[in-house]
């Protein structure tokens, strides 16, 4: 089977060009079809090409001088086209005008006429796919100077973004009335041509916004439709600078700093035809500080905006010659959609098995054709299909949604049926863990070895009931399910003790809690995010944090805390302490049960424990360290922190170097020394780290070597030595690391040799 197939005219460029291409995307590990060397002997040619074409996910067409001579090239080109499968031109020794026909004296303009003995409309069908195929997005030799070995590494570059994005999983496992909705839409917006286009997606919370935008956003990507992309999640949970970072980093993979920054970066977008997706807008300030010049979007640019509120949407799509508007208002599910929706999560199938099918009609309809209900609700009841369940829990759960008219008591109809621990887990991510590593939140838990005694079931609990999913590694709830969370720990603070509920992240209430010192030992978690300046004052005193002393989970940012700290609780799992002006940790502070400890951006920072305080966090397994600038070493000891899994040091611009005791970490799997500018060497015993999976290296730019037995990390996958531009030579022992997947070294200037 072919996964790329190369289009040409043999005569112009089989044997060199394009056999050269072919060459090189075999050896980037693609498949690709060139011609009759790639079949096999006893296929007759013409067939087998065609079913190639069909096969491969990437059509590569490389137009020359003579190309259009060929009916059978012309014909190929239609059938490319016609796959609707992404297209990269290579226009080899032609410009794009020649394609469209413009000078009656071109090579393209003759070979047609020559073809005028064919019947017209076949004619009309090649130079229409001609005239489509100078319209998109390709390479042209003259822009790489006439250098083909540099024009051939940016098309196997190209090729193999497609293949990744051909092979993106679907946006939702079931995709009831999605594809049908997104199709509509996007055949709207290309009708827009060189307009810049601005889609709205409106409705309520769990409607499917975000899903359509995704889909559409998908199917773009995989037709190469847009040079740059960008699709910014949760624009209502997110500072706007990090939202500006992010986009800066999308479009032109550059760090800003400030607005200001952004702004003239921004600037550039006019240059490139861009897609934007701004998700779960709720201000129209938003919009603008994101798109600061609506006019600078390059023609044929495109955005799509998420949005609950349709008052913020019309501020937004205002009159601008310059720009087409579509707005789409979600609607909720038919009841046909809603019951196949529901029984493809129930039972794996558009129907429901025997016995059960009015009792799913029944569930279905109660959920109002919402399809976050849908999904939550039919993956709870999955696995109940015994003769309890059909004569309890389904008649239950009906009566329970018909009782509640609002999205949020509807889904908590599968909370209520979660075991004791995994609703304990539910609420614990619902109010500090959206967002976090899967791998970092599973030793946090581990370590409440009191609460959790099996957490990984408990997750997986979660997962199969739709209640968390993983984008990557990393937890992700949707709002409404984090809200119904938060609503459950509000709920229940009537009949604490104190009035204070089991977690508190609210902002508002935080301050209060610890001004009045009404914490309490049924207080598991506690964050200062978004606290604003008339709160700050009480969290910086050490003592108001007394009495929770079965707190596992405390997370301090900006906060600067001073006093006693030695009543704080014993039972912390997961310190973060970030952006502070912290000089140490503190030398009362008892951390024995720490699986999780991060320190990131205290740009204060000297030293982790004072100097005469032994480490007493034995079970730490993730310390996060970085962008401390003032960290100029480690404690000598740390090769006592036994059950170390990831130590990330990145930005940690004073670190000189790293104690000899490290090969005592025989747990570390991830060391990350990224930018550490000021580093020059590692100790000799790193290479005894058996564990070390990944170890990142990269901007270390006074690194001149290698310790000489670097090939006895047996257990490394990944190493990062880009833009080391002080190192020299690599150790030959480097070909030992028989288990290295990723090696890079981008940016090393002064490497003389490899071994």
């Amino acid at each position: 089977m072919f996964d790329v197939f190369l289009n040409h005219r043999g005569p112009d460029v089989k044997g060199s060009f394009a056999a050269h291409l072919h060459q090189a995307l075999q050896e980037a590990g693609c498949r690709p079809f060139l011609d009759k060397p790639d079949l096999e002997k006893g296929q007759s040619g013409q067939k087998e090409i065609y079913e190639a074409l069909q096969c491969a996910s990437v059509h590569v067409a490389i137009f020359s001088k003579h190309y259009a001579d060929s009916d059978y090239r012309l014909d190929e080109l239609c059938a490319m086209l016609e796959s609707k499968k992404p297209i990269i031109p290579v226009f080899y020794d032609v410009s794009p005008s020649v394609l469209r026909c413009e000078d009656p004296d071109g090579p393209y303009t003759k070979a047609l006429n020559i073809h005028g003995r064919r019947s017209a409309s076949e004619v009309k069908k090649w130079k229409d796919a001609l005239h489509t195929a100078a319209e998109l997005n390709g390479f042209k030799l003259d822009d790489y100077n006439g250098d083909e070995a540099q024009l051939k590494t940016a098309i196997v570059s190209k090729v193999r973004d497609h293949l990744r994005a051909s092979q993106l999983p679907p946006v939702a496992p079931y995709q009831v009335g999605l594809k049908e909705t997104s199709k509509e839409l996007i055949e709207t917006l290309n009708q827009m041509e060189k307009d810049v286009g601005i889609l709205s997606l409106v409705g309520m919370g769990g409607i499917g916004k975000t899903t359509l935008a995704k889909e559409i956003y998908r199917c773009f990507q995989k037709n190469d439709t847009f040079e740059k992309t960008s699709f910014l999640m949760d624009v209502r949970e997110s500072a706007i600078l990090d939202l500006q970072k992010r986009l800066a980093r999308h479009l032109f993979k550059e760090d800003v700093k400030d607005t200001e920054e952004f702004n003239k970066c921004f600037n550039r977008v006019m240059d490139h035809k861009v897609l934007i997706v701004i998700d779960d807008v709720d201000h129209k300030h938003q919009f603008d500080q994101l798109i600061p010049d609506i006019n600078k979007l390059c023609p044929g640019s495109r955005i799509i905006i998420t949005s609950r509120d349709s008052n913020v949407v019309n501020n937004i799509m205002g009159k601008n010659e310059n720009c087409k508007y579509l707005r789409h208002k979600m609607a909720l599910l038919s009841t046909t959609d809603s019951r196949h929706l529901f029984n493809l999560h129930a039972f794996h199938s558009t129907d429901a098995i025997d016995r059960f099918q009015e009792l799913a009609k029944n569930v279905a309809d109660a959920c109002c054709g919402f399809p976050l209900a849908l999904e939550v609700i039919g993956c709870f009841l999955f696995d109940k299909r015994e003769e309890c369940d059909f004569n309890g829990t389904w008649p239950q759960t009906i009566k329970t949604l018909i009782k509640e008219k609002g999205i949020l008591k509807k889904l908590k109809v599968s909370y209520d049926g979660l075991s004791p621990e995994a609703s304990m887990m539910f609420l614990d991510i619902a109010c500090f863990m959206i967002g976090q590593r899967e791998h970092i939140a599973m030793q946090i838990f581990e370590a409440c070895t009191s609460d959790y005694k099996g957490p990984a079931a408990s997750f997986s609990s979660l997962k199969d009931k739709c209640l968390v999913k993983l984008d990557e590694d990393r937890i992700i709830m949707h709002h409404l399910l984090r809200d119904m969370g938060r609503q459950v720990v509000e709920n229940e603070s009537s009949y604490m003790e104190k009035g204070t509920p089991s977690r508190l992240w609210d902002p508002n209430m935080v301050p209060r809690v610890l001004q009045n010192k009404e914490g309490t030992n049924q207080v598991r978690g506690l964050s200062t995010f978004g606290i604003g300046h008339d709160g700050v004052c009480a969290n910086n005193v050490a003592e108001n944090y007394e009495g929770m002393g079965r707190l596992h989970f405390l997370l301090l940012n900006g906060v600067n805390v001073k006093g006693d700290f030695s009543n704080w609780s014993r039972e912390l799992s997961w310190l973060q302490w970030i952006n502070s002006d912290l000089l140490a940790l503190p030398s009362k502070l008892k951390l024995q049960n720490l699986a999780v400890l991060d320190l990131t951006s205290n740009k204060e920072l000297m030293q982790i424990w004072p100097n005469d305080l032994e480490i007493t966090c034995k079970d730490l397994r993730t310390l996060i360290l970085s962008k401390c600038e003032a960290l100029e070493e480690l404690p000598k000891d740390i090769g006592k922190l036994l059950k170390l899994n990831e130590l990330n040091l990145a930005f940690c611009s004073s670190l000189k170097a790293l104690p000899h005791s490290i090969f005592q970490l025989k747990e570390l799997k991830h060391l990350d020394l990224s930018s550490c500018s000021e580093l020059r060497c590692l100790p000799a015993s790193i290479v005894y780290l058996s564990q070390l999976k990944t170890f990142r290296l990269q901007q270390c730019r006074k690194l001149e070597f290698l310790p000489v037995e670097f090939g006895k990390l047996q257990s490394l996958v990944e190493l990062d030595l880009s833009y080391c531009s002080q190192l020299r030579c690599l150790p030959d022992s480097i070909v030992n690391l028989s288990q290295l997947k990723t090696l890079r070294l981008l940016g090393c200037d002064k490497l003389e040799n490899l071994p």
